[in-house]
């Protein structure tokens, strides 16, 4: 009797689990794909927050069908995840509504039907301030070509296009659709992508997907805010996550070719994946760097013909000094935005044309990140006999965001990549910062505290947070012992044996 009151009891704890979690999944997923969050009203949160509470109750108490300390460490993580993301989508519906949904995507519509011209027209038409920094917050002027053409084609905003040409070519069959078709083809497309790199992730990390870690990788999802970020502003963020996963995990199935066009595409779309090149020279790669430059030099001829010689011109000698120079702003999270907030003694929370940055604070912000590179860099070379290449381009991944320039939060969307793969690597002992980084940025908790915060002392401690645990991570997932042995977890990941075997 007693056995099979025992029975019941978990039965009904695993049956209330699913209908928390799939209710949960409801919510995130909703009001993250819905133009506008349907479930974000006054009700929409009230539901939400009963939900978490029922759900952290359960999960003090045990839940015992969830597999070892992982899964329920996860949901608790996935848990406040939710908690902040829906009160972010209440504050962003209710009390402060903004008309910029899609405002990324607009420049890259834009730039698509720009280059269907014939002749084509200035894609690189970029405001600028005294100091020569890019002004990133603000559209072109009205009395430019770019404006006249957003007039012309009856868009809603009339901000600059600042990637490479090769994303306006990609753009093109899009910007044969009505601006919010192709938005929400776009955000479509980018869901299936950032779900299908969540897929590869598990696998590059060894651990197989079942239904209860498929609904807590959903709430935790469409609950993260740099994808919620991503799928507001209409960001490429989507695109290379699975690119850069795609290309890593045909890597390790020694698909050479497939691989490196992953990357390769990656690097015309957004050049920080070109950072991982010496990572496959330290493992010895000749073959996949062949293929890499040759998909490199293919997609650079396909850009030219479709987008034009001069367009490549600007985008080199115009658009990269300007973004090389940074961006000192609390929605910049890299190590370059920091240095340059330690100049100005404080965290300015827009771009002003008045505010002017010493004349080396650029450069002197320019040779830290490349000595974090250099210094990383080291460390890959250091640990190249471990043969780990999955691992190292994993974390690579990790530190291009930090040493970049610009990485506004819906950059972090790359970031599931590794916080994936090595939350299904790493040992305990290493999780604790893995687990203060993910919170970070997954709810930008950082980024909240920030905008009300007054002393500058304090504004600086904040923006340390994210960079700082960025290189504590990556550095410390390259440190002797790090790594587990199939004796301490009970696998090794598939990949790395596959790469072993063929190297």
């Amino acid at each position: 009797m007693d056995q099979m009151t025992s029975a019941q009891l978990r039965v009904r704890a695993q049956t209330l689990w699913y209908f928390l979690w799939s209710a949960m999944f409801l919510i995130s997923a909703g009001n993250a794909l819905a133009p506008h969050p349907v479930f974000s009203g006054n009700v929409g949160l009230i539901c939400s927050a009963l939900l978490a509470l029922i759900a952290g109750i359960q999960i003090l108490h045990g839940v015992k069908f969830l597999r070892q300390n992982k899964e329920v460490t996860l949901s608790a993580v996935v848990l406040v995840v939710f908690c902040v993301a829906q009160l972010v989508q209440y504050v962003r519906t209710t009390a402060l509504p903004s008309p910029n949904h899609g405002v990324d995507f607009s420049a890259y519509y834009l730039a698509g039907k720009v280059i269907s011209e014939t002749p084509a027209q200035s894609l690189y038409q970029l405001p600028r301030f005294a100091d020569g920094r890019m002004n990133l917050n603000a559209p072109v002027p009205i009395s430019s070509p770019w404006h006249a053409a957003a007039i012309r084609y009856h868009m809603p905003f009339a901000y600059p296009y600042i990637y490479p040409p090769f994303l306006a070519v990609l753009m093109k069959p899009f910007a044969h659709l009505s601006f919010s078709t192709a938005l929400a083809l776009w955000n479509m497309v980018t869901v299936l992508l950032v779900v299908g790199a969540v897929i590869i992730s598990l696998s590059l990390g060894g651990v197989r997907l079942d239904g209860k870690l498929a609904l807590l990788l959903g709430v935790g999802l469409f609950s993260y805010y740099p994808f919620l970020d991503n799928l507001f502003f209409g960001q490429s963020g989507g695109v290379i996550l699975f690119l850069l996963a795609a290309g890593v995990w045909l890597l390790s199935r020694n698909r050479i070719g497939l691989s490196a066009l992953c990357l390769a595409l990656a690097t015309v779309i957004k050049l920080t994946p070109v950072l991982a090149v010496p990572v496959l020279i330290f493992h010895r790669r000749w073959k996949w760097l062949m293929a890499y430059v040759a998909w490199i030099i293919s997609l650079l001829i396909l850009s030219v013909w479709q987008a034009g010689w001069i367009a490549h011109q600007q985008f080199w000698n115009e658009v990269l000094p300007s973004i090389s120079s940074g961006a000192p702003i609390c929605q910049n999270s890299s190590i370059m935005a920091f240095v340059q907030e330690l100049f100005l003694g404080h965290v300015p929370l827009g771009q002003s044309p008045s505010l002017t940055l010493p004349p080396y604070a650029a450069t002197v912000s320019r040779l830290v990140a490349f000595l974090v590179y250099i210094l990383m860099l080291g460390r890959f070379y250091l640990r190249r006999h471990d043969g780990k290449l999955v691992r190292d381009l994993v974390i690579m991944t990790l530190l291009g965001i930090v040493v970049s320039p610009i990485s506004w939060m819906h950059h972090y969307t790359i970031a599931l990549l590794p916080f994936l793969y090595l939350w299904c690597n790493m040992p305990n002992k290493g999780k604790r910062t893995l687990l203060a980084l993910f919170i970070a940025i997954g709810t930008n908790v950082v980024g909240i505290f920030q905008v009300p915060e007054q002393n500058h002392i304090i504004q600086l401690i904040l923006a340390a947070i994210v960079p700082g645990l960025m290189i504590a991570v990556a550095y410390r997932s390259l440190a002797p012992g790090e790594e587990p042995s199939s004796g301490r977890t009970g696998f090794e990941t598939e990949p790395e044996i596959v790469l072993r075997a063929t190297a």
